[in-house]
């Protein structure tokens, strides 16, 4: 198998990562899980309950991960509504992934971006909504770039921006660079920009230097825009941006090299 033998890191959040290291696996590698970060609920969630108790308000629902599709659920059901509280609205999504969490709880997506990054999904929805300028709700984390609510209300959407969800540094992160010294890790897998910052909080000013000693591959542009701007070397970028472009990436990394 392409990946036979192969010790590669997972750094997403624990309950996330057991089904890429079931596709790794399925691949002949030995996934090794060390979160970077941890999902947590909101300080606050007071905009959030404000935000659910008017979805009807709202001509389109835009989720940005399929984190924020899962605790948005959450918060809905524990209040004692369902699926009917978006009424009339419509669900756009970053993508596949998100798509496929919405599925999940019951909802199809009305559009998925193209591009799996906030410029993809902003145009997305912009073309979906033709000459008309709705009102649109963005759920997503507390740590997220601003350019999808910018690029709508640049183009005249009203839109509101709710954090569903925040990311912190996870505990135990800093057994990596040990595994890093060790040589016992032959890949990384980086799969959002917030990964790879925790990653290098904890390595230190070592970061660029341990990192070099591994293969690293990130889910897409945005993740890899994240770690080279932290010096870190990135050897393949996921094409498309989904967990089994990732394995892709990954085998791809591996066959060259």
């Amino acid at each position: 198998r392409p990946l036979f033998g192969k010790r590669v890191l997972l750094t997403r959040p624990r309950d996330q990562a057991d089904r890429t290291a079931s596709m790794l696996r399925d691949e002949g590698a030995d996934p090794i899980v060390i979160p970077t970060i941890e999902i947590v609920a909101p300080v606050d969630f007071t905009p959030l309950d404000r935000a659910l108790a008017e979805l009807e308000t709202y001509a389109w629902v835009a989720f940005t991960s399929e984190n924020g599709v899962h605790r948005t659920w959450d918060r809905l059901t524990s209040s004692g509504k369902d699926a009917r509280a978006f009424g009339r609205s419509k669900f756009a999504a970053i993508g596949p992934g998100s798509a496929a969490a919405l599925k999940e709880h019951g909802l199809t997506a009305d559009v998925v971006a193209k591009e799996s990054h906030g410029e993809g999904l902003a145009q997305t929805l912009l073309d979906a909504m033709g000459s008309t300028r709705g009102r649109v709700l963005v759920l997503r984390a507390k740590e997220a770039r601003e350019v999808l609510p910018e690029i709508l209300r640049a183009a005249g959407c009203v839109v509101d921006v709710v954090t569903v969800y925040e990311t912190k540094p996870a505990l135990g992160a800093q057994s990596i660079a040990t595994l890093l010294l060790d040589g016992a890790i032959d890949a990384i897998t980086l799969t959002s920009a917030s990964t790879v910052t925790s990653l290098c909080a904890a390595l230190g000013e070592r970061a660029p230097v341990l990192l070099a000693k591994t293969r690293v591959v990130s889910i897409g542009p945005i993740t890899t825009a994240a770690a080279e701007a932290l010096g870190v070397r990135v050897d393949g970028t996921a094409t498309p941006h989904t967990l089994e472009g990732l394995i892709q990436a990954l085998m791809e990394v591996f066959s060259t090299k």
